[in-house]
Parts: C-alpha cells; sequence; structure tokens
C-alpha cells in the first residue's frame, strides 16, 4: 500500500471511529467494540486494507497507550474521594486477580488440556480489570462514588500483578527449570515498592518544575506534562519496578497538587487518552485474523472461559477479596459484574505470540473472543445493572471549569474558580465591603447555575462559586486572603 493511501486510510478510521461513538451509545455498546470491529475490518482477513501481524510493534503500540490512558485516568482521580477505597482496591488489585487467574488456570486445564504452565498463563492474562475499558464505560456514569473509586483504583493499579503473573507464568513455560515461584513473589514485592515510590518522586517533580518554569510558549506545557507519563514509566523500567503503576500514581499526586492551567492540561491529556484509546484498539484488531476465530474450538472454548470468567471467577475473587471491608450486596454485585475486560489481556496475549511458545496462537485468539464477549456481555448491562440495584447518585450540576489564559507568548494571568462555604466570613458581605487587593478582581458569580457579574452592592452567600483574575504568581497569596490559616 502507497504512503498516500496509507495515510488516507488513517484519516478515515479516525473520522469513523469517532463517528461511531454516536452509535455505541445510542446501542449501549462499549466504544471499544466498534474500535476493534474496526480494526479487524481493515485487516487481513476481511478487506484487506492493511496487512499487519506483527505482535512486538502492536505490544509497543499498546504500552505506549495504555501509558497515556492510565495518566489520564489518573489526573481525574481524587485523592480524598477515592483513599477510603484504597484498601479494598489494592486487595481486589492482588488476591482477586489471583483467584480469578487460579480459577480460570483450572478450567483451562481441564477443558483446553493444556498444560498446568499454559493453563495458568492463559489465566493470568484474563485475570486483571482493565483501566482503559473501565474509564471508558464509568465516564460520565453517576454511579455511587464508593463503587466507581474501588473500580477505578482497582484496574489503575492491577496491572502489576497482571504482568508479573504473566511474565511468571510464561517463565515456568519457556525455562521451567529456572523459574521460582518465590523469587516471583520477591519480584511482585519490589515492583511495585519501587513503581509507587518512583510515581511519587516524579510526580513530586512534575509538580514542582510545571508551577516553577517559565516557558517561552503556554503551548509547551502539555507537552512538558506528558512527558512526565514516559519519565515515569521508562525510569521504573529501568529499575525493573512497574511502570504501569509509577504511571498511575505520578498522575494522582500531580492532580491533587497545585498545577497552573489544570483545566487546560486535564483536557488535552483527555483528548490524548481518547486518541491514544481508538488507535490502540484498532492496532489490537489488526492483529487479529477473523478466520482464525471461526474455529469451532476456539469459538466454544472462548465461550466456556468467558462464562466462567464472569459468573464464577470474577463474583468469587471480589467477594473473598471484600470480605474484611463494608460493601453491601448489592456493591459486591456490581463490582463482580464490572470485572471488564480490555486491551490488557490482548496486549498481554502478544507475550506468548513474541516468545513463540506452544499453543501461542492459540491463546491469543481465545483471549481476544473472550474479550469481546467479556465487552458486550458486561459493558452493555452496566447501566441498567446500576439501576436495577439502585447504585446511581444524583450529579451535582456545579460548573467547575476554570478559565485559564494560555497565550502565545509568556503567560502570566489567569481565571481560577473558588467556592465559598457555607460558614465563610464573607457571606452576606458586600464586594465593596472586601478589601480586596487590587491585583485581584472578582469576574463572574455564579450561583445556582445562574452567572451573576459582580457589582459593588452584589452580596456574596453562600457556595457561591467566584472566578477571579489573578497574576499567575500570586496564586497562592489570593487563597490565603480568602481563606486564612486558622
Amino acid at each position: 500500500m502507497s504512503l498516500q493511501l496509507t495515510i488516507l486510510l488513517i484519516g478515515i478510521l479516525l473520522f469513523a471511529a469517532v463517528w461511531t461513538t454516536k452509535l455505541s451509545s445510542r446501542l449501549n455498546i462499549p466504544a471499544l467494540l466498534i474500535f476493534i470491529a474496526l480494526g479487524m475490518i481493515a485487516g487481513s482477513d476481511i478487506t484487506g486494507f492493511i496487512r499487519f501481524d506483527d505482535a512486538e510493534l502492536a505490544q509497543l503500540l499498546g504500552t505506549v497507550a495504555l501509558i497515556i490512558i492510565l495518566f489520564e485516568g489518573g489526573l481525574q482521580t481524587v485523592w480524598k474521594e477515592v483513599r477510603h477505597e484504597l484498601a479494598p482496591s489494592l486487595s481486589l488489585a492482588t488476591f482477586g486477580v489471583f483467584i480469578a487467574t487460579s480459577i480460570v488456570a483450572v478450567a483451562s486445564h481441564y477443558i483446553l488440556g493444556f498444560s498446568w504452565a499454559n493453563a495458568f498463563l492463559l489465566g493470568a492474562i484474563v485475570g486483571s480489570t482493565d483501566a482503559a475499558a473501565i474509564f471508558s464505560v464509568l465516564s460520565g456514569q453517576p454511579i455511587r462514588r464508593k463503587v466507581g473509586s474501588t473500580l477505578e483504583v482497582e484496574s489503575g493499579t492491577n496491572d502489576p500483578m497482571a504482568v508479573f503473573l504473566t511474565v511468571l507464568f510464561l517463565e515456568f513455560v519457556t525455562n521451567p527449570e529456572e523459574a521460582s515461584l518465590l523469587s516471583g513473589l520477591g519480584s511482585l514485592v519490589w515492583e511495585m515498592a519501587m513503581g509507587l515510590l518512583i510515581g511519587l518522586f516524579i510526580g513530586w517533580a512534575a509538580s514542582t518544575l510545571i508551577n516553577r518554569i517559565d516557558l517561552s510558549s503556554s503551548s509547551f506545557y502539555p507537552i512538558m506534562l506528558m512527558s512526565f507519563a514516559f519519565l515515569s514509566f521508562g525510569l521504573a523500567d529501568t529499575f525493573h519496578a512497574s511502570g504501569f503503576l509509577a504511571v498511575y500514581v505520578t498522575a494522582i499526586y500531580i492532580s491533587n497538587h497545585e498545577l497552573v492551567y489544570r483545566q487546560t492540561l486535564v483536557r488535552f491529556t483527555m483528548s490524548m487518552a481518547h486518541l491514544a484509546q481508538i488507535g490502540m484498539f484498532i492496532v489490537l484488531g489488526l492483529l487479529v485474523f477473523p478466520k482464525q476465530l471461526l474455529d469451532v474450538q476456539v469459538i466454544l472454548s472462548s465461550i466456556a472461559l468467558a462464562l466462567i470468567l464472569i459468573f464464577i471467577a470474577r463474583p468469587l475473587s471480589v467477594w473473598v477479596s471484600l470480605l474484611p471491608f463494608r460493601y453491601s450486596w448489592q456493591e459486591k454485585v456490581f463490582i463482580s459484574f464490572a470485572g471488564l475486560k480490555g486491551a490488557v489481556p490482548i496486549i498481554l496475549a502478544t507475550y506468548p505470540l513474541v516468545a513463540d511458545i506452544e499453543n501461542a496462537s492459540m491463546i491469543f485468539n481465545i483471549v481476544f473472543f473472550t474479550v469481546l464477549l467479556s465487552t458486550l456481555i458486561q459493558g452493555s448491562m452496566l447501566t441498567f445493572l446500576s439501576e436495577r440495584l439502585r447504585l446511581n447518585e444524583t450529579q451535582t450540576s456545579a460548573i467547575h471549569t476554570v478559565i485559564e489564559f494560555m497565550s502565545i507568548g509568556k503567560p502570566n494571568a489567569e481565571i481560577i474558580e473558588l467556592t465559598l462555604p457555607i460558614s465563610h466570613p464573607f457571606i452576606g458581605t458586600t464586594i465593596s465591603e472586601i478589601d480586596l487587593p487590587q491585583e485581584f478582581l472578582i469576574t463572574a458569580i455564579i450561583r445556582d447555575d445562574q452567572i451573576i457579574t459582580p457589582r459593588g452592592d452584589t452580596a456574596l452567600e453562600g457556595n457561591d462559586q467566584l472566578l477571579l483574575l489573578t497574576p499567575k504568581h500570586r496564586i497562592k497569596t489570593l487563597k490565603r486572603f480568602l481563606f486564612p490559616p486558622a
């Protein structure tokens, strides 16, 4: 295929992927299924427009995409909302993954006749909840905060366990004489501990540098922010730590500390994450040969494993992992059904392909088919299930957008948002009575979703959202003025 035709086809695929998101919302089907379908249609077996069978390249592109997706997910995570769900989430991300892996391994051994090493390898590949799928499906859903936080943190932190188990059992397949479960457990502790420390360090460095550096153009700030995601992953990987965990922790640290141009940077990262999701799932769709999926053994085995995974392995892993914690049966049922599979299992399924082990193609095809069934069955039912279990919460309509000046030259001012609590001393005071320094200006007041033009005789009320124009370097001074330390 010529370069011109390839570029044209990329444009068509991206346009089609964005356009079909409208179709996915109408049919209540996760968009990632449509992205994968587009890749399969453009691939070798159907239209033949793009001939792609490079597992190593797909693994690389998928890893890059996951770094961006996890980083964006971390930037959307509010620590004070998820910290109470950290322990149960980590229990799901570790014990839960191991339990699900073990159940699927037993099923694979007896259904497929795989050796125990191959069976546990397959179980490890499909045992984790996928962050890209969870972030995509839960985005904008009015799900109860406790449940949503648990799923988000679980999916963001279970990648180390999934990668560890996959690499461990792949070692048992390729080099059983030197493989050791004890050394593997030591490696897991190292990966998670160092991944956490590196993530915190890069997060601190990113927050400090972005807030203090004065770049020649504000357009460089989004690029600089994204660079820290790859620095975090690369540094962690260099020290044989979990790069995915480091990226997620880095983003959470940045999200919960002061950050200039926060909303602009977050929106940029969201766009990058959407592009990464589209590109990743299309590439993974290209890697699949649909004719191989039509094999009777692949179809029957995948259906059996998917049903076992959805209705036995995931529920058991959830109920056991959450035994020490207070979750209602409705919450456990929803979390059990929300164990979505997505890009991570498919990317992990490329590991056996790259290692060229026996049954590698069959493992990949079964994983792919299982992911499709899991996403179709679970992803399309989550909205209905949350309503029936009464887990939806009324979403507030408060406006949280912060207007920022992102000029071509050096930015020196921005508009920030501050909400006045009911107990604030300025409540009932008119603007003219507030001794606000001249360098600050109240540009608007948002009250009950109405924009009020501030005047000298405008009295402030509880929960008013103030939009204030402030010099970039004086934000902390303004906050100290409005919220003086006790």
